[in-house]
């Protein structure tokens, strides 16, 4: 289900430097982390037993690419990129986002809150309410805890109002591509649960 969104996703094109065949690699290093130091919900069909929603958290003092996983969740995802890709991400990329994370949230808010790595409803099964319950689960287990995201695609910001989420800034962050390329870079929103 992953892959199904990475095709048209700038986000995840800009972080693999367009190669298709590192999509897997990207999304596989997400969900190992998911599973090694956050929380992986999945909503299934009742009948196939095919996946059509899932969500990926990390709860407080967790986070995604952790030290301790980093060889099994983020090493086969360097392998498949460039090393001029490679670089981008270790002295471009990462440094910036966490920039981005303590700016946009405060210092050390995005750690103590439950963060949203990831969520998606397979195209069929869309308007039916899965994503925003694999939300609901984590609100309705935080406690006093915050709940945070980033967003990359402009057209997810109203749903995620619609969950109770808001818009920290207005202006998008906008990060650049390692290269000049079609559809380098993505622009980025940070939202806090109300």
């Amino acid at each position: 289900m992953l892959e199904d969104q990475s095709v048209t996703d700038d986000f995840a094109r800009t972080l693999t430097g367009g190669k298709t065949d590192a999509y897997h690699h990207l999304n596989r290093s997400v969900v190992v982390s998911g599973f090694l130091s956050g929380e992986v919900y999945v909503v299934e069909e009742a009948t196939k037993g095919k996946v059509i929603a899932s969500a990926i958290w990390f709860p407080p003092n967790r986070e995604l690419y952790e030290d301790t996983e980093k060889g099994k969740a983020v090493k086969p995802l360097m392998a498949s990129l460039s090393p001029e890709l490679d670089e981008w991400w270790c002295t471009r990329f990462l440094p910036e986002y966490a920039a981005f994370s303590e700016t946009e949230f405060g210092e050390g808010v995005k750690k103590e809150a439950w963060h949203l790595q990831w969520i998606g409803t397979r195209k069929s099964h869309r308007g039916r309410g899965l994503a925003a319950m694999l939300i609901d689960v984590i609100r309705d287990k935080k406690g006093d805890a915050k709940m945070c995201l980033e967003v990359e695609n402009p057209e997810n910001l109203g749903f995620y109002q619609k969950c109770g989420f808001e818009t920290l800034n207005e202006e998008a962050h906008y990060f650049e591509g390692y290269k000049d390329y079609e559809k380098s870079g993505f622009p980025m929103w940070a939202m806090m649960s109300k």
